[in-house]
């Protein structure tokens, strides 16, 4: 696990050691244990080459720390990685790269990487199982390869322009480099206020580019140009598999999820489980304790708010399998954190639970280097109320749709963002639109009109105490660059193929390629990476999503008469004590608390933090006379906003949230 940086010049200029040195200074959190720089030029000593080279690596050294070096090279120093992530079938990989001729010299899976790129070059991608970020150089070929893993676990921003092109793990690093400009991109910053992330490929900085999930792209350092990016894995499409039958869906389930298990309990150092005390997160504590010797260490997070703790969910798995407990408690002091992951994160970013997931991961690193997640369950399984709520739309009739969404739109907020009658209130309203509106609406921080989230209309947010109307939120002159974009023209190349699905496995499959690896999986790779925690998923091992996609969803979701659907049905009956299980892959019972619960969702109480302990400060942030001279939102909105929540009108904790981290990305980076 490391941070990876580069620089590849076209121009005849040879690439600038200190201009990449800081670069690689900027990702040390990333990778405490060693660092690794090679220039080409300067290492064969003669004139700059057609297209100089030049890689930088900080390395957390998790598989065969004493050796493993990088960047690491093949036999004669033609092929050259930089390389972040862990490649879990690389055993596999090395018996059969050696059977072939090659010459392994360490004992780690980063030099499996260079050998497999000889033999097979981008078609490798399709071999690896993991997660990973990777820049191969082909000395020969006078090409860069920039690679990311399926599912998005691994991040990768990347720069072209005349003089070449530079990529690093983080924004910060690549604005170490002096041709890459530090020039906002209103569009970025619009779909930002929607969604609480700056979706792929943008960023928030004009020019600046994340590589997509299961992409690759090519640059040729002679010429200059880019080929690509160019996908090369997507998930299963087409209609679900209705001929197997539901016993052996869950047999081969529960022996893939053990195996991801397995696979992912490889390491040379201290590992355990980040165990919130919801289903995922407790099924992977659940199999990696039977695998491991020794008691299993489990890490969670206890606040003080009512709604807001899983503790003791947690704390009733680590007593059925009898694991190293740790309860990292989570107060309304933990936002001093802010303005650093902010920092790290290097593009808006307004997930509150980065907050929680931060201060775990602290508290984890100091005991163990990795640590297992359940991330993903929610997006393959159906775990997020917006699904629910999806799949109970579509059984209504369009008629019955508009009426509650006329009663929806006549209802009075609370000020308690967890309160039963907002989600009703949230629902409601959205039922008159069409089926993608109506996710959007649900997937909105803000609301965009008229009629709800359409593209080019105002950004709103609803009046105050419950009144009728809307306030704008932007000012006229930046909604017309930060609304120019139809969010939803990018949702068409995920639904492709999934026409004749429900439209609940249609959402789940949005949030697949979308949602987790923009926010949920971003969210923990910067929190955890700042303490140089690595964080697996075994839930993203592209072969159970791949088993997931193709279940029929009724495998997933059962309906009640009285009450919302229930998600994750197969993974209660594959967890449950008796009942239907899977015999054969000796699936360990879960605690009947846990399997009975609905989703909490990992989040932070902001809210009530921005309502009371924190008021002053939101306030100092966001009416700041700097903040306001900006010209991207009205001051009447802002005020009103802050008006409202602090008392007790509505809740806004979400909403002034993302504008707290908005200001503090500006200010982070001199923008």
């Amino acid at each position: 696990m490391c941070g990876i940086a580069g620089i590849f010049r076209s121009d005849g200029r040879a690439v600038d050691p200190q201009v990449l040195g800081r670069m690689a200074a900027r990702l040390i959190h990333r990778g405490p244990d060693q660092e690794g720089v090679w220039i080409e030029s300067t290492e064969r000593g003669a004139a700059v080459p057609q297209g100089s080279a030049g890689l930088a690596v900080r390395r957390l050294a998790v598989i065969d720390p004493a050796g493993s070096r990088q960047p690491l090279a093949n036999e004669d120093g033609t092929v050259r990685v930089a390389f972040n992530g862990e490649i879990y079938n690389f055993h596999e990989l090395r018996s059969e790269l050696a059977a072939r001729g090659h010459t392994l010299r360490t004992g780690g899976d980063t030099e499996v990487l260079v050998h497999l790129y000889e033999d097979e070059g981008p078609a490798m991608f399709g071999r690896l199982l993991g997660m990973f970020a990777i820049a191969l150089w082909d000395a020969r070929r006078r090409r860069l390869l920039l690679a990311r893993d399926r599912l998005g676990q691994k991040p990768l921003y990347w720069w072209h322009g005349p003089q070449g092109l530079a990529f690093a793990s983080e924004p910060a690093a690549l604005l170490e480099c002096p041709e890459v400009p530090r020039t906002i991109d209103r569009r970025a910053i619009g779909a930002f206020l929607r969604f609480g992330y700056v979706p792929a490929p943008l960023t928030g900085f004009a020019g600046i580019r994340k590589l997509e999930p299961a992409h690759y792209l090519e640059f040729d350092a002679t010429t200059g140009r880019i080929e690509g990016p160019t996908r090369y894995w997507d998930i299963p499409r087409g209609p679900a598999d209705t001929a197997t039958s539901a016993a052996e869906w869950r047999e081969r389930l529960g022996a893939a999820l053990a195996e991801a298990v397995r696979s992912q309990l490889v390491a040379d150092v201290p590992l355990g489980v980040l165990l919130s005390g919801g289903l995922d997160s407790s099924a992977v504590t659940a199999l990696a304790a039977g695998q491991v010797s020794g008691p299993l260490r489990t890490f969670t997070v206890r606040f003080a708010e009512g709604g807001w703790d899983e503790s003791a969910y947690a704390r009733a798995v680590a007593e059925r399998f009898g694991t190293r407990h740790t309860e990292v408690a989570v107060e309304p002091r933990c936002v001093e954190a802010l303005p650093e992951l902010v920092a790290r994160h290097g593009e808006p970013f307004a997930d509150s639970s980065s907050i929680a997931v931060y201060y775990l991961a602290r508290e984890a690193r100091r005991e163990i280097t990795v640590a297992l997640s359940g991330d993903g369950g929610d997006e393959s399984f159906g775990g997020y109320p917006r699904h629910a709520a999806m799949m109970m739309s579509e059984r209504m009739g369009p008629g019955l749709r508009r009426l509650l969404a006329a009663l929806g739109r006549r209802m009075r907020p609370h000020a308690d963002r967890k309160s039963r009658w907002n989600a009703a209130q949230r629902f409601l309203t959205a039922l008159d639109l069409e089926p993608r509106r109506r996710y959007l609406a649900w997937r909105s921080l803000f609301e965009y009109g008229p009629g709800g989230p359409a593209p080019g209309g105002a950004a709103t947010l609803p009046a105050p105490g419950g009144r009728g109307g809307a306030v704008s939120l932007l000012t006229p002159d930046f909604a017309a660059d930060a609304l120019a974009d139809d969010p939803l023209a990018r949702w068409e190349a995920a639904l492709a193929g999934l026409d004749g699905r429900p439209w609940v496995d249609r959402a789940m499959a949005l949030d697949l390629v979308d949602y987790l690896p923009n926010d949920c999986l971003a969210k923990v790779d910067i929190a955890s990476m700042r303490h140089g925690l690595e964080v697996r998923s075994p839930l993203l091992d592209h072969r159970v999503v791949e088993l997931a996609r193709r279940m029929p969803v009724d495998l997933k979701w059962k309906s009640r008469v009285f009450g919302p659907p229930v998600g994750k049905v197969i993974l209660r009956e594959l967890f449950a004590a008796g009942g239907p299980r899977a015999a054969a892959s000796a699936i360990p019972s879960l605690p009947q608390s846990v399997l009975a619960r609905g989703k909490m969702g990992f989040g932070v109480p902001v809210g009530r933090w921005l309502a009371g302990a924190h008021a002053e400060w939101m306030r100092g942030i966001l009416l700041d006379p700097g903040t306001l001279g900006r010209g991207l939102f009205a001051r009447e909105a802002v005020e009103e906003m802050i008006a409202a929540h602090t008392g007790g009108c509505a809740d806004h904790g979400e909403r002034l949230w993302a504008l707290v981290c908005l200001e503090l990305w500006f200010r982070a980076f001199n923008l």
